[in-house]
């Protein structure tokens, strides 16, 4: 009795999808859909979701091997997001619901990020079968069980260039993570260019920092893969590499130096003078740039 109790919840847990993480419904359907040359998306593919479709066919193609056949080109999957609001709020619907049959799949959302995972769930789907590349038949119903479902990257202490902080967003977006938070200043390193106080990166940063055009870009590419970035900028503590280049913001007498081990560092940000109040405001505002979160890990600015 046991080993046929056991051999049930084998073979049922073999014929699961491993989706991560797991949709909050899942039917499992007879049958699958056959994937090939013919592969298309068909619907709501214009305005604001053509990229993201586009990012999406490109990703089916690498994922199977199999090569596009433009001439005989179906709806393979068919997807529908109305009216698929594009922001990227705490709290906003992030909901989809996935139908795989044998002849096509159907992919509706209300909002940009739900659509996106719906998406990329269909990727995971995808898998070998004896016939060729095939999605299981499904009927999918899911939401996040958390509004905020984030990732820390510490460039701050350890740089990392660009391109490494996006292969961690598209990580991201194929688990459905919807906040990077990026710690962008320590005792270890200042990483985000100022234009207003330019000794900042100058001094702070061993020459490993980010543009502001280089910020912009990963907030933008973060953001069309429904992920919103929150900067950190640390004050009064964890700010050493502030000082090289301007040590009158110091609670203390210099010479100072970026951090170079980690530990406990002195003196600390001062935070009795007004103006330091003010130049932090005004620093921060300066980093703000293309970054659409109204949170932020950091000092409020003023103006």
């Amino acid at each position: 009795m046991y080993l046929a109790v056991l051999a049930a919840s084998l073979a049922a847990r073999a014929a699961t999808p491993a989706l991560m993480p797991m949709p909050a419904k899942l039917e499992m359907r007879p049958g699958k859909l056959m994937l090939d040359g013919t592969f298309g998306v068909g619907g709501d593919t214009t305005g604001a979701l053509a990229p993201a479709l586009a990012r999406f066919t490109g990703r089916v193609w690498r994922q199977t091997g199999l090569v596009p056949d433009p001439a005989k080109h179906s709806a393979t999957i068919h997807v529908s997001c109305a009216p698929c609001d594009g922001s990227l709020a705490v709290g906003v619907d992030e909901s989809y619901t996935l139908d795989v049959t044998p002849s096509r799949a159907d992919l509706k959302a209300a909002t940009l990020p739900g659509l996106l995972h719906g998406l990329e769930t269909f990727l995971q789907l995808i898998q070998p079968g004896a016939g060729g590349f095939e999605v299981p038949a499904v009927h999918i119903e899911d939401r996040p069980r958390f509004p905020w479902r984030g990732l820390l990257l510490d460039p701050a202490r350890h740089f990392l260039p660009v391109a490494v902080i996006e292969w961690n967003l598209d990580a991201m977006a194929a688990v459905k993570l919807n906040v990077f938070h990026w710690h962008l200043s320590d005792d270890q390193g200042f990483r985000a260019e100022s234009k207003k106080y330019p000794r900042l990166q100058e001094f702070g940063s061993d020459g490993h920092f980010y543009t502001q055009a280089e910020m912009r870009a990963v907030v933008a590419y973060a953001g069309a893969r429904g992920i919103r970035v929150i900067p950190e900028f640390d004050i009064p503590g964890h700010t050493e590499s502030w000082f090289p280049g301007y040590p009158d913001l110091a609670a203390g007498s210099g010479p100072f130096e970026i951090g170079r081990h980690f530990g406990n560092f002195t003196p600390v940000l001062d935070p009795s003078p007004t103006p330091t109040f003010t130049s932090a405001a005004t620093r921060w505002t300066t980093k703000r740039g293309g970054n659409p979160s109204a949170c932020r890990h950091g000092p409020k600015s003023t103006t």
